[in-house]
């Protein structure tokens, strides 16, 4: 059995909000759950129980939709943040609408958010954590994946890998920023017959690169 939990703001509390918990078994009683959500809200709302600073202004159901859709515009198409991090980032004079401040909207959807925030219950965390160790780089950078193709390497630092060695050898007092620069001298003065070597390889390599990049598209 699923206990779909809800939760509102009630000053006369100790713990100032109220707990209660639904019972449901199925998808479908658990929607019921979430939709007697929604109607606790509506009626504190009604009955006047917000926040002292925005009880006064009448806030009817679209208004609310459209708080949570200018929310969502203003969110980042990747949104992979915590809740937190996101919210702290929200530009609430962008999400303002008409006769609706900024400020305003920023309290409406504090008190919005105390009804949803406790809203999920464990099994429902227990799923998402299932899917994430099933998908672990779903909605990740593609660079983290441990098959994701390498970069192929430039053609001086093909010819740096490759005479690193030898020069490290001919001069130990010098330092890898003074190798570095010798060799990147070095290959500057490459005739193009000499060059052309690195240059081959590099190009076949990005050939391969961009076949194999495909398959993460």
């Amino acid at each position: 059995m699923i206990l779909v939990r809800g939760s509102l703001h009630d000053p006369s509390s100790p713990h100032g909000y109220k707990t209660w918990f639904t019972p449901c078994s199925t998808t479908a009683e658990r929607k019921v759950g979430v939709d007697r959500t929604v109607s606790r809200l509506k009626k504190v709302q009604m009955n006047g129980e917000m926040d002292a600073s925005t009880k006064d202004q009448v806030w009817t159901q679209d208004d609310l939709l459209n708080l949570l859709e200018a929310m969502k515009v203003n969110l980042p198409q990747k949104d992979l943040a915590k809740y937190k991090t996101s919210e702290s980032h929200l530009d609430w004079e962008k999400v303002a609408f008409n006769s609706f401040t900024g400020e305003m909207c920023k309290q409406k959807w504090n008190e919005v958010s105390k009804v949803i925030r406790k809203f999920r219950t464990l099994t429902e965390l227990i799923f998402d954590a299932q899917d994430f160790i099933k998908n672990p780089y779903k909605g990740k950078k593609l660079k983290k994946h441990p098959d994701f193709p390498k970069k192929p390497l430039t053609p001086y630092f093909r010819f740096f890998i490759e005479k690193r060695a030898k020069y490290a050898k001919l001069h130990p007092e010098m330092s890898n920023l003074d190798l570095t620069k010798i060799l990147s001298m070095k290959y500057r003065g490459l005739p193009d017959k000499k060059k052309k070597k690195y240059l081959e390889d590099f190009q076949k390599d990005k050939e391969t690169f961009g076949h194999s990049m495909s398959k993460f598209r």
